[in-house]
């Protein structure tokens, strides 16, 4: 006998617990709150995840394995490289919109970085999306939109850029978070363009 269907996915619950994380903050994750914002019940989260830390084990294993995902579809719209390399960039802070919701993920990330498991999950991430800015990179050199003597060393600056404009726009930016991180990245990338000032 095969059980019912799922009628709510895996990554419609990962998604549940990305959008609580930027509403509430850790504090306020519990599996009660991920349950509702999917369409759940507790009960019915415990069942698949056994609990809330695995739940969040699971969440961070598939956040850790996504990273090609998003920069394959800036990839899949026709975007070049370059465009692809800021638009995936872009794509992963797209759900914070609220200097508070920044705020909430920023706390998130100190249990990443206090919690042994978890923080080799987002070093796996951290490693993975400097892959794919390196590829990206390159793919943009062979086709002569960028020029540069140390293509590790750029790949290590727009990873800075993206993390930083993030603060700086928390701190004290203007408008949207991703028009503001799109325009640091292409301000740092235009040195070494071809042609661009």
């Amino acid at each position: 006998m095969t059980g019912r269907p799922r009628t709510v996915s895996d990554d419609e619950v990962f998604r549940a617990v990305a959008d609580t994380v930027t509403e509430v903050g850790p504090a306020g994750l519990t599996l009660a709150a991920v349950a509702r914002r999917a369409g759940l019940t507790a009960p019915a989260l415990t069942q698949r995840f056994g609990s809330k830390r695995g739940l969040l084990v699971a969440f961070a294993t598939r956040e850790a394995g996504s990273v090609t995902t998003v920069f394959d579809a800036a990839r899949d719209r026709g975007a070049a490289p370059l465009e692809a390399l800021r638009d995936g960039l872009v794509a992963f802070t797209a759900p914070i919109t609220t200097r508070e919701g920044m705020a909430n993920n920023l706390a998130f990330l100190q249990l990443d970085l206090t919690d042994d498991e978890l923080h080799t999950y987002s070093a796996t991430q951290s490693r993975a999306l400097r892959a794919q800015l390196a590829e990206l990179l390159e793919e943009a050199a062979a086709a002569g939109d960028v020029r540069a003597a140390d293509p590790a060393a750029l790949v290590d600056i727009v990873y800075a850029v993206y993390a930083g404009a993030q603060l700086t726009w928390a701190i004290d930016g203007t408008g949207e978070l991703g028009t503001w991180l799109a325009r640091h990245i292409d301000k740092v990338l235009a040195p070494h363009r071809p042609g661009r000032p």
